[in-house]
């Protein structure tokens, strides 16, 4: 997938070198000069002649070189950091470091350590409270979801002692009407 953009690039620079018509290149060797001014056709140099290194040179070029996937990630002034190591700590050997003046105080990137660890505090704060209220929701849900049965089943109670009723009622009727 890659490669495609770099044969692209081949392709492209082949195409523009033979399209193109050298003339200067060829008016300044005086051998050429009168072969080709008479020829009707346009002054083109044989394929030959132009060096095959000169067709690859935007993959070769290393003044601007694009920035690769790597391991650490590229600083942003790199350049201006001085060499040497980050902080200096006062140790004179056989002796034991001071408390008031620890390594520890000197870690690189403290802060934003510090800052990525509370980031993921509270990204995992924030997972157990959607997770409680997940589960809150659920059991709301699940509540009432027993409730409308319950109250389906007492309604299909009330509608039966209902029917048992009308039908007395109905035969009531009948009994007194015959």
């Amino acid at each position: 997938m890659g490669s495609a953009g770099a044969l692209r690039n081949i392709v492209r620079s082949l195409s523009v070198a033979s399209s193109r018509a050298l003339l200067p290149r060829i008016s300044t060797n005086a051998s050429m000069a009168p072969i080709c001014f008479a020829l009707p056709s346009p002054c083109k140099p044989p394929q030959r002649l132009l060096p095959l290194w000169s067709h690859f040179h935007s993959l070769t070029d290393t003044r601007f070189p694009k920035r690769r996937p790597s391991e650490r990630p590229r600083r942003k002034r790199a350049s201006l950091r001085p060499s040497g190591p980050y902080a200096w700590v006062q140790y004179t050997p056989g002796q034991p470091i001071l408390p008031n003046k620890p390594n520890e105080g000197s870690v690189k990137r403290r802060n934003e350590k510090k800052r990525m660890r509370q980031r993921r505090a509270f990204i995992l704060a924030e997972r157990k409270k959607r997770k409680a209220q997940l589960q809150e929701a659920n059991r709301k849900k699940n509540i009432q979801r027993v409730e409308r049965k319950m109250a389906a089943v007492a309604r299909e109670r009330d509608w039966a002692e209902r029917l048992a009723e009308l039908q007395r009622l109905e035969e009531e009727k009948k009994k007194s009407m015959a």
